[in-house]
């Protein structure tokens, strides 16, 4: 009895010892990384934008976006610090820089835990350079802009409908572009439900519309990715909007403008 009782007052001390030790080392190297990453940023910001002589930063949605202005004071384009939800535990995380004409210029995988062979393949110059040259006018959409690799369709997926919602966002907050949707009138539509996908915050948003005597009844959210406590401000207003204004132009929900957007365009795609 007293050696199990020293054997665990031993193994408490070498505990509490241990994780004491893993604190200090955690807020030594912390602010270490931390520099480091802003350097990294930076050097990539800078190789995007060799023109680079000022920076202004901006926040949306939880994601921070970086305008990038010359010497002259003349705006030049965006990088978004950005993620995207693939396969791996943890979301990717990238830099995407799109220039003031609205085309993508830079790809920088900053982490993630991707499968090693198979969805690294978003590190490889063959998915970089096929995203590279696209822009806010393009699908960029896979099996349009990107080939699906096989074994890595998750990974894919995630990131290039990442990559759509930010080149969107960055089109509509920085550059004044507007996303086109061809809206259908619901008096168009024969009754029944519905299934249409569109692009949210972290992946693809599905929804579920139901059509009845020439309106919108109904519309449920199937399945999605995005950050919870972001989607759920969507999912509670946008909906409802939506049925009560009978079109998809209704405002999108602050905070929450990227996964708004997405049930808009999930439910345009259902209609269509």
């Amino acid at each position: 009895m007293r050696d199990s009782l020293k054997m665990a007052l031993t193994l408490l001390v070498i505990g509490a010892v241990c994780g004491g030790l893993l604190s200090v080392v955690n807020a030594i190297t912390q602010p270490i990384i931390e520099k480091r990453s802003i350097e990294d940023l930076r050097e990539a910001m800078g190789d995007f934008f060799p023109e680079m002589d000022a920076v202004e930063e901006r926040e949306i949605d939880g994601e921070m976006y970086y305008e990038i202005f010359d010497a002259g004071g003349d705006f030049i384009g965006v990088v978004g610090e950005v993620t995207a939800s693939g396969y791996g535990d943890e979301p990717i995380r990238y830099n995407l820089a799109v220039d003031s004409d609205g085309e993508v210029v830079g790809l920088r995988i900053d982490s993630h835990t991707e499968t090693p062979g198979i969805g690294d393949i978003i590190e490889k110059e063959d998915f970089q350079s096929d995203i590279i040259g696209l822009s806010f006018d393009d699908p960029i959409a896979l099996d349009q802009d990107v080939d699906t690799v096989s074994g890595a369709t998750v990974t894919m997926r995630g990131m290039v409908s990442s990559i759509r919602r930010v080149v969107d966002t960055i089109g509509m907050e920085f550059l004044g572009l507007e996303v086109e949707v061809v809206e259908i009138d619901p008096a168009d539509v024969d009754d029944g439900t519905y299934t249409g996908t569109g692009s949210g915050f972290a992946d693809d948003v599905t929804v579920e519309v139901t059509v009845s005597g020439g309106e919108i009844t109904d519309i449920v959210v199937v399945e999605h990715n995005d950050t919870q406590s972001y989607f759920e401000q969507a999912e509670a207003e946008m909906p409802g909007r939506i049925i009560e204004a009978q079109s998809l132009e209704v405002d999108t929900v602050t905070d929450a403008t990227a996964s708004s957007e997405g049930i808009i365009e999930a439910v345009n795609d259902a209609l269509n």
